[in-house]
């Protein structure tokens, strides 16, 4: 038939050999296309590479991160260490020689320093995530981590505090702060003290709701604080300090993301996927199918150029082990609005998600005629082929027997995302 159719706080001075020098010294436009996952945050954590800082031109250190801040007022939480002019004290510095992890910054702390026998500092950096997490849900958590050329000791106390609006209270943040317990701890006796390759510091925890701030440092006290020498050449200082770079806290179950399927002028190049971000870049890898073995790039989004023909690209993302997959097809059309990409538009699934029966309907006139529906799965494998006659621009599949999951439904060549979810 025919269907008619996205207050920052200064270091005071201390006496740390690490930090008294200091004292002294992309993106892509978004396409107009949206669907629900779009709108999700992937990384939680605001500039978890360090890129951005709110005194980068300026060529004396200390270079403040945005969105990074101490729990109180003027007190030291670390400072970002660039490789960029005019500051460029990367990698060869007078505290460390170290590259970025990616990128041009990293971020330098304390996690323990003990000037006197009276006192210790610690040095806490706290970050303003993007939203309050959500009750409920698991989230993966890394940290990229080395460990100074010049500290003396290495030290197993490094943890990763999630919290609400009461860290604002905490007034001796410069102390060790033993009343917070990390949801996420270095293991005891695993001594960071690798100062040539960057670590992985990595877990999940289930958030309570109320959690919009992360912060970092050692959260135990100094007798249940163990530690190695590692360079006796500057003892009697007694002193560990540490970089980080590339931190993310993702939903662990994080649809996977390809992005609503695409018209292009042939040899242009247009943009699929999410937005490129810390930890969620790497969790993606991108294939064009048919082939599902050799990966095209590795990124939470990418460039791609149009064929003259239709294309279709898979993401394959692994949050913490928790792997899924999503599909997008690339339409070539050198004369603007298709009559494909009419259909697409007009077509309206409902119930989505899907439990034993889905409805098709359509909202605009068309002349396309639709007999027959093709059925794929989300790593675009035909799975199904349902006929269907329509009645008033309205029919309906039996999906009764298709387990919980990402599908799409290809009528004339156009493909329509639906989820079975009982």
């Amino acid at each position: 038939m025919k269907v008619l159719l996205k207050n920052w706080l200064l270091p005071i001075k201390c006496n740390s050999f690490l930090y008294k020098s200091k004292m002294g010294f992309l993106l892509i436009l978004f396409f107009l296309f949206t669907k629900s996952s779009d709108a999700q945050i992937a990384n939680y954590v605001n500039n978890g590479s360090f890129e951005n800082c709110l005194n980068c031109n300026q060529s004396f250190t200390p270079l403040i991160a945005k969105y990074w801040s101490s729990l109180d007022t003027n007190k030291f939480f670390g400072a970002i260490l660039t490789s960029l002019s005019p500051t460029g004290q990367v990698p060869n510095s007078s505290y460390t020689h170290q590259w970025p992890r990616t990128g041009n910054n990293y971020f330098i702390s304390t996690l323990f320093f003990k000037p006197n026998t009276q006192q210790t500092l610690r040095g806490y950096s706290r970050n303003r995530l993007k939203g309050v997490l959500q009750a409920g849900k698991t989230y993966c958590v890394k940290i990229f981590y080395n460990i100074t050329n010049q500290c003396t000791y290495g030290v197993d106390g490094f943890g990763v505090y999630f919290g609400d609006s009461t860290t604002d209270t905490i007034t001796l943040c410069e102390k060790p702060i033993t009343f917070l317990t990390p949801q996420i701890q270095n293991p005891t006796n695993n001594i960071l003290s690798d100062t040539l390759n960057w670590s992985l510091l990595t877990g999940t925890f289930t958030a309570n709701g109320s959690e919009k701030y992360m912060t970092l440092g050692n959260f135990k006290s100094d007798v249940a604080t163990n530690s190695v020498i590692i360079n006796p050449a500057n003892l009697p200082i007694i002193a560990s300090d540490i970089l980080y770079d590339d931190i993310s806290v993702i939903d662990i179950d994080l649809p996977a993301y390809a992005g609503p399927d695409i018209w292009g002028i042939p040899f242009n190049t247009v943009y699929i996927g999410r937005p490129q971000d810390v930890g969620i870049d790497e969790a993606c890898m991108w294939y064009h199918l048919p082939n599902t073995t050799t990966a095209i790039d590795t990124a939470a989004g990418i460039n791609v150029t149009v064929a003259t023909t239709t294309q279709t690209y898979m993401v394959k993302q692994d949050i913490c082990g928790n792997i899924k997959y999503d599909t997008v097809i690339v339409y070539a059309s050198a004369t603007g609005l298709s009559e494909q990409e009419t259909l697409l538009n007009s077509i309206n699934l409902y119930p989505n998600p899907a439990n034993d029966e889905l409805n098709i309907a359509f909202n605009v006139q068309t002349n396309i005629e639709i007999s027959q529906i093709l059925i794929y799965n989300s790593i675009g494998q035909l799975i199904g082929e349902e006929e269907i006659s329509f009645k008033n621009n309205s029919g309906s599949i039996n999906v009764f027997d298709l387990p919980n999951g990402v599908y799409y439904l290809n009528l004339n060549g156009v493909n329509k995302r639906f989820v079975i979810a009982r």
